[in-house]
């Protein structure tokens, strides 16, 4: 029968519970490095998406309403 993990620490001497801890790192690393990647792969996937979409012939192009170099010269909204 298999034993838990903090009964297995507890019996456990101090070299191989570094071991489990470190395990228990590694463990929880490879975890969230799996969710950002997946995460990344997701938001490049919708970007593509959005990107193509666009690619539309029949959606015109944006068009420069008005431009300004200076804050002062900001026009009132």
């Amino acid at each position: 029968m298999k034993d838990s993990w903090p009964e297995r620490f507890e019996r456990a001497g101090l070299l191989e519970r570094a071991g489990l801890l470190g395990g228990g790192a590694v463990r929880l690393l490879a975890n969230a490095i799996d969710k950002g990647l997946d995460r990344a792969a997701s938001i490049a996937v919708e970007a593509k998406e959005a990107f193509d979409r666009e690619l539309d012939p029949n959606v015109s192009d944006a068009r420069i309403l008005d431009e300004w170099d200076d804050e002062d010269d900001v026009p009132d909204a």
